[in-house]
């Protein structure tokens, strides 16, 4: 038995595609800069306590848990998005489609947060 017309298709014998590397690349690089910025935004949601010093309505762990949220869990989808997109490119799939997500989902992380500070302090 000769095996001369049996093709082996595995994912590394897929031709590589450009633009779906470089839209990754594009999307992964937008992911870090939106990450750095709410970062740093969520810094300042901590000064929203500020408001609460007169009063004694504020909930002041709800204010930390959103802080949190904002200043952990964005790194955290940021580092979960770069790692599989770097995987899926290695193994030649859709990879700006994860990349997309891995945006998404930081920017409602970080809704989630801010929305959380603003429930704890009145207006």
């Amino acid at each position: 038995m000769s095996n001369e017309g049996f093709v082996e298709y595995t994912p590394e014998g897929r031709p590589p595609r450009s633009w779906d590397f470089f839209l990754t690349i594009f999307l992964l690089l937008l992911l870090l800069i939106l990450t750095g910025v709410f970062v740093i935004v969520g810094f300042g949601l901590s000064v929203s306590a500020l408001g609460c010093a007169d009063s004694s309505s504020c909930n002041y762990l709800v204010i930390s848990v959103g802080t949190l949220v904002v200043m952990i869990g964005t790194p955290v989808v940021a580092l979960a998005g770069i790692i599989v997109s770097v995987v899926w490119i290695a193994r030649r799939k859709r990879s700006w489609l994860v990349a997309l997500i891995a945006c998404l989902l930081s920017v409602g992380v970080f809704f989630l947060g801010t929305t959380l500070v603003r429930l704890a302090v009145p207006a």
